[in-house]
């Protein structure tokens, strides 16, 4: 099935099935936090008139919109036409693109390669640019494309996988992606159809029995989007499962006593994809004290990075919150998995210090690199 044959399929039933009782709305855990009140019932009028071409998204509409932080918290809503009430956000982005004159008229990647260059040396730029292939290997490993604007995480997240000592083939994020860049956010279906395929073709060719993501967003772009044209043959599975299967491989002579709250990524949390290797990870490591925050598991709570420039009292509200947390469960760092959220965690950390004063705010691959006694300074510090 073409991609784009199930967006428009969803349009079709949105627009001629829904039956505008607002779940979606209501359930929206960013619109929920925000404590706006909006009519659920009126919101859903005003997208479904907008994708149908009558009007433009009235202020409700706009505040669904721009609210939206992917989090994917809101895939187990129960529809009662059975839509996927993200996908209504990628539909109004993608009738928004659709109206211009040039639709995805959009960089990919040169800020990305441009800040990797400018945050690692030419040696390490290359590690992590250039693609090594290891055919007989079975084990790829693809980092995704953000990553690369905090290039200590993957470099870190390189260090380890060789310390385990497997062969494994590098797909570097720069040329290939799961689909869910800018573009594929924005509802370009053929283009997110085109380098999925791109991606996990070369994955198939290799003769992969086992693919690690650094990257949670691909994951879940895997089981939201590109299940509905591809399903890999291979085992698809997490950085911190893959090292969490091969701690035996592992040793921490620089490990110190540390009290740590772990965030779990809202799309792992809220899809239930790997929220406990990670921990299983942490555990291992001597002298780390992983204790728990009110919001775990499927209840985390998002950074809220995703509507940094559309809505930043909201995007700082929630990243605020999850620091509060953290520091009231008594730890010392937070330790979070996905560099986006590391970005900006950090971020409101240094902007509102008043939230949790004293938390150190660390990514996981720099944490257990540390622990080797290998870890790079933070390319997002000072």
């Amino acid at each position: 099935m073409k991609l784009v044959d199930y967006y428009k399929d969803s349009e079709s039933r949105l627009i001629n099935d829904c039956v505008r009782c607002g779940a979606c709305v209501t359930g929206c855990r960013a619109v929920a936090f925000s404590g706006k009140d909006i009519d659920p019932v009126a919101t859903q009028n005003e997208i479904i008139d907008f994708l149908r071409g009558e009007s433009e998204l009235g202020m409700a509409g706009r505040f669904k919109f721009k609210s939206c932080t992917r989090c994917y918290g809101c895939l187990d809503l129960p529809c009662p036409i059975g839509l996927n009430p993200m996908l209504i956000v990628e539909l109004i982005a993608r009738k928004t693109q659709l109206a211009k004159e040039h639709p995805w008229g959009m960089p990919l990647y040169p800020v990305h390669a441009a800040l990797a260059e400018e945050r690692s040396s030419a040696a390490e730029y290359g590690r992590i640019s250039e693609l090594s292939l290891k055919p007989g290997s079975g084990l790829v490993f693809f980092p995704g494309c953000n990553v690369y604007k905090q290039p200590d995480k993957l470099l870190n997240a390189l260090d380890i996988m060789d310390a385990i000592g497997k062969d494994y083939s590098f797909l570097p994020g720069l040329a290939y992606c799961c689909g869910a860049s800018v573009r594929g956010n924005s509802g370009d279906a053929d283009w997110l159809q085109g380098s999925a395929e791109k991606l996990f073709g070369l994955a198939e060719e290799l003769g992969a029995k086992k693919m690690v993501f650094w990257c949670h967003t691909c994951l879940s772009v895997l089981h939201n989007q590109v299940r509905h044209f591809y399903r890999p043959p291979f085992e698809c599975l997490s950085f911190s499962a893959y090292v969490a299967g091969n701690l035996d491989a592992l040793e921490f002579p620089a490990a110190r006593p540390c009290r740590v709250a772990f965030h779990v990524p809202c799309k792992s949390g809220y899809m239930g994809l790997d929220t406990e290797s990670p921990r299983k990870v942490l555990r291992a490591i001597p002298g780390t004290e992983l204790v728990e925050m009110e919001h775990e598991g499927r209840n985390t709570l998002c950074c809220g990075g995703r509507a940094t420039d559309s809505m930043p009292d909201l995007a700082g509200g929630l990243a605020a919150a999850r620091l509060a947390e953290a520091k009231a469960s008594g730890a010392q760092i937070l330790v979070d998995l996905c560099h986006n959220c590391h970005e900006f965690l950090l971020a409101a950390a240094r902007s509102r210090p008043e939230a949790a004063p004293g938390l150190a705010v660390e990514n996981f691959s720099c944490y257990v690199a540390r622990a080797m006694g290998r870890g790079r300074e933070d390319s997002l510090a000072g």
